[in-house]
């Protein structure tokens, strides 16, 4: 049986077909808003046909149950079918952190009663609040200062495997994140909240973060649409979604490449390997963390860039794959590249051997003191460090990437070189993200042909 009630501009679809098991009857729900300029007469022949395939869908079983709650939904979605889609664990680890704002806000409401306004006001209250800049960050407390003060720093270190250098920060006073500030809670053997406090100011959040959001909700939706939990996706061309500014990309032009690399001459080996290596093959981060020694080839110059090292909370560095399959390459590089790798393999045996049974046997070219692989924030705390003892342009580890594809660019490479040795899935892509570098190089080439065809011309 399906009845059919008017609300506002839209109408709301029941149908009873018989019981839950506990004796209540069993109802599914869906809305119909006619597009704008349809006859009353075509509205009604077309909510009459909806209304009948609507309840022939629930008859047959082909709508499973409307009536099920999005935080239920959202839970069954991760047990059952998140892991049949070949996500990788940094996906689903971000898919579930995100989920938590959505369970929060519009969990309590079934499925069959979400609409795009309830949606659209969730994604207002997103933009509208403050959150902390790149998550919430904590600071020591006197107490955790003092018991590890009492420590040996390099100790600590290890058992609570985090990086010596991000335990160092903290015992000057600086911000770390969550998983940081409970590893050393759960080493240390104290509460939490004796030892860390929140801080770090708020800032609004950006539209992107309200996309982000959006992305897997819709991403829900559609599949709770495939399932037959509902008839439709009720946010499909439904809500307003806010416009993003792209960012530019920030990155060191050749002449401040140039003195960029100059100031590696006095640095330790392994930065001034880590740090050319970054600038000379436009790896992304975790395509560096994820080098072993048996990817480096010294008959050939080229390293295969074959993996990448990924990072979800709670859990160690592991190994997977890369962005997408044309990110499986091989790069070539100037020989004294190669040869900074000879020598920091050398001192990394060294290393080994010094460490004996606290050594980590994984491969890994750029490791913690450990073995383990290197936490790949530590290259960008070097970076600043290094920036601002030269008083050079601050930019993050990406730039660099940045920087090696705006410099090929310039120099006249084709786009399908760069795109190859970028690992980018697809050509377009390459331009997309360089559409600025590629207009640029295009003006300079345009001005070599008049300075060449017409300028001497011109002069006579």
């Amino acid at each position: 049986m399906a009845g059919i009630q008017k609300r506002g501009d839209s109408y709301k679809i029941t149908v009873t077909i018989g019981n839950d098991g506990t004796g209540k009857k069993r109802r599914y729900y869906m809305t119909y808003t006619p597009p704008k300029g349809l006859s009353p007469t075509k509205v009604e022949k077309e909510l009459n046909r909806i209304k009948v395939e609507f309840e022939q869908k629930c008859s047959l079983g082909h709508v499973v149950d409307s009536n099920i709650k999005l935080i239920d939904f959202i839970e069954h979605w991760f047990t059952d079918y998140a892991n049949n889609k070949d996500y990788s664990p940094v996906t689903l680890e971000d898919y579930k952190s995100t989920s938590i704002k959505i369970v929060e806000e519009l969990g309590h409401i079934q499925l069959g009663k979400l609409t795009a306004k309830l949606v659209q006001d969730f994604y207002s209250k997103i933009k509208n609040s403050e959150s902390h800049r790149g998550g919430q960050k904590f600071k020591a407390t006197s107490e955790c200062l003092n018991m590890i003060s009492k420590l040996k720093q390099k100790d600590l270190s290890l058992k609570a495997e985090i990086n010596v250098k991000t335990l160092s920060g903290i015992k000057k006073g600086g911000n770390t994140t969550f998983q940081v500030a409970k590893k050393i809670s759960e080493t240390l053997e104290k509460d939490f909240n004796k030892l860390f406090i929140e801080s770090g100011e708020k800032t609004k959040v950006s539209a992107e973060t309200v996309l982000h959001y959006h992305r897997l909700l819709n991403l829900l939706l559609n599949d709770a649409v495939r399932l037959e939990y509902i008839p439709f996706n009720p946010i499909t061309n439904k809500v307003i979604l806010p416009k993003t500014k792209q960012k530019e990309q920030t990155y060191l032009d050749d002449q401040e490449a140039v003195e960029f690399l100059a100031t590696l001459e006095e640095e330790p080996l392994k930065y001034k390997l880590a740090l050319n290596l970054l600038v000379f093959s436009g790896l992304r981060r975790g395509e560096f963390g994820g080098l072993k020694w048996t990817d480096i080839d010294y008959e050939s110059n080229t390293i295969a860039v074959k993996k990448a090292l990924k990072k979800i909370s709670g859990a160690p560095a592991f190994q997977g794959p890369p962005k997408n399959q044309n990110s499986i390459r091989s790069v070539k590089l100037p020989e004294f590249i190669f040869e900074l790798f000879k020598e920091y393999h050398q001192l990394q045996l060294e290393l080994k051997t010094n460490m004996g049974d606290k050594w980590h046997e994984t491969g890994y070219v750029f490791t913690q003191i450990n073995g383990l692989p290197m936490n790949l924030d530590t290259i960008g705390w070097y970076m600043g460090k290094l920036s601002k003892k030269h008083n050079l342009k601050k930019v993050h580890t990406h730039a660099l990437r940045h920087s090696n594809a705006s410099i090929l660019v310039a120099s006249g490479q084709d786009i399908k070189t760069v795109s190859h040795r970028l690992g980018h899935a697809n050509v377009s892509t390459t331009m997309n993200i360089y559409t600025h570098f590629i207009k640029a190089a295009d003006a300079k080439a345009s001005d070599a042909l008049e300075n060449i065809l017409i300028s001497p011309s011109k002069n006579e």
